[in-house]
């Protein structure tokens, strides 16, 4: 949970930030700027991928591949290719990618769907025109390949260099300094590419002067009420504003937004519904009635889905299965030389529908680890406060051997897991594989959590893992199961690795 933003000590005035002195004139302009800025890098990175292409597609490809590729292209290869970065450019703009401002992983999704959609039409298009014969389709995947792993990071450094230059940096006003306005607060820290620029808070606690940013540690400062909020927006002249205020009574959330959405060009809204599904939701409203509604889809309980996700493992799951299988014999030669006993440790898991499963691991305890833990925990009342909170020992934990130890740090004993995964027992991505005397202490949460398969890893893992509470996990867990998609999956499968990396939360 957040806590309450911590109040300034001091009285703050309601001095201007630098960024409210700029006039809705150069706001304009600044919206004329972006646009042309964001075009450019992506046709400089659309124009490396091309570059990157040709070159791998002439030299790398023959090299590795001499009976199948020739070193050289047709004639008229790349100058038929001149209108694809035109194509990408406006299949981004279909994807809204120079309107609207997106957390970093939802512009790589969008990013993602354009590049393919673009790909998709050209492909189309040569057929059509009988041309297919004339260009090389090889260059064009490979530049597909490029462009979704360049026009990602041209953007985020080049997004990064305009902020500097007060160009993609838009000011914000949140209403709402309590939680929420934290929370908002937090979210626009981590995304900074999305360029918001907090310039100040309104609220009616007296006891809340203002929020500590949680990166610079500068003091954003409380401007004023929500009933001044009027004549902050016009002194200021931001345009836009978040209203971050869930717990004002509906009415006087209605009034509020009424009241300030004359007067600038956007008013985003933090309703009271957190814990519900987000990924997917669709609005709907009815004008007769002004009524609003919000349909929320389970798509885990989608056939479709299901299907979709199964295919994602079993075709993931075995490329890395591949790949891992000289790093695992080397790991089983290490294990079966540091400590007596068998390899892998299998052990009872809750599964999909409350279902037990056999879940394999490396073996990183001592045989006898039980008899060793209880032992432990009699004498260590730390350890035994700690086992309660996190079923865990963060510190020390007498069960682990030395080549254990170095295994749980890089997460490396749960590589057999793989072998689950194929099987169908698990998925690479989903809730933790929960003990079954567990299964009490997770009280209504498992209704939710079982309706996937647990996986290797998943929002826990990148959340945290073991530091967070029991408590915690389990709504992470549920929070994954009720907003899943494929793309949350890859997400997570990405973030996994640096986790691992940084042996964040291991132990």
């Amino acid at each position: 949970m957040l806590t309450e933003g911590p109040a300034v000590n001091q009285t703050v005035k309601m001095p201007l930030h630098p960024d409210q002195s700029a006039s809705k004139v150069s706001l304009t302009t600044k919206g004329f700027i972006v646009i042309p800025c964001l075009i450019l890098l992506d046709a400089v990175a659309i124009g490396t991928s091309l570059l990157i292409a040709y070159l791998t597609r002439i030299y790398a490809l023959p090299w590795l591949l001499p009976g199948v590729f020739k070193p050289e292209l047709l004639e008229n290869t790349l100058q038929n290719l001149g209108w694809l970065p035109f194509t990408i450019i406006a299949c981004m703009a279909y994807e809204d990618l120079y309107q609207k401002r997106m957390p970093f992983w939802k512009e790589v999704e969008k990013i993602l769907k354009a590049s393919t959609l673009a790909v998709i039409f050209s492909i189309s298009l040569l057929y059509l025109a009988k041309m297919t014969g004339e260009i090389s389709r090889t260059l064009v995947m490979i530049t597909w390949l490029v462009t979704i792993v360049l026009i990602p990071t041209f953007r985020y450094f080049g997004k990064l260099f305009l902020i500097k230059m007060r160009i993609w940096s838009k000011p914000v006003l949140i209403i709402g300094a309590g939680k929420t306005g934290e929370l908002i607060l937090r979210a626009f820290t981590r995304e900074d590419t999305m360029g918001y620029k907090i310039i100040g808070f309104l609220d009616d606690n007296k006891e809340i002067n203002g929020l500590v940013h949680p990166r610079s540690k500068e003091i954003i400062p409380k401007l004023g009420t929500f009933d001044e909020a009027e004549s902050i927006i016009l002194a200021s002249g931001v345009q836009e504003v978040i209203v971050a205020a869930p717990g004002l009574p509906a009415k006087n959330l209605v009034e509020l937004t009424n009241r300030i959405q004359p007067l600038v060009n956007n008013v985003m809204l933090v309703p009271d519904l957190f814990g519900i599904s987000m990924n997917g939701i669709e609005v709907e409203y009815f004008f007769d009635e002004q009524a609003l509604l919000l349909n929320v889809k389970n798509k885990l309980k989608s056939n479709l889905n299901k299907s979709i996700k199964r295919a994602f493992d079993i075709m993931t799951g075995s490329i890395m299965s591949l790949l891992c299988m000289p790093i695992m014999f080397v790991m089983a030669a290490a294990i079966k030389i540091d400590s007596k006993g068998p390899v892998f440790f299998a052990q009872e898991r809750l599964g999909q529908n409350g279902a037990a499963f056999t879940c394999y691991k490396f073996r990183t305890m001592y045989i006898d680890g039980d008899k060793v833990l209880k032992k432990y925990l009699r004498t260590n009342q730390q350890a035994k406060k700690q086992w309660q909170t996190f079923n865990k020992l963060k510190d020390y934990d007498p069960r682990v051997t030395k080549i254990g130890s170095l295994l749980r740090r890089f997460s490396l004993d749960e590589l057999p897991q793989l072998i689950n995964v194929i099987m169908g027992d698990m998925s690479l991505v989903g809730p933790r594989p929960y003990l079954p005397r567990e299964r009490k202490q997770m009280g209504n949460w498992i209704y939710d959590i079982h309706v996937a398969k647990p996986g290797i890893t998943g929002l826990w893992q990148v959340s945290g893992r073991n530091e967070i509470e029991f408590e915690g996990r389990l709504k992470l867990d549920t929070w994954y199961v009720r907003n899943w998609s494929l793309w949350l999956d890859i997400i997570l499968l990405i973030k996994t690795i640096r986790v691992v990396l940084r042996k964040e939360g291991a132990y």
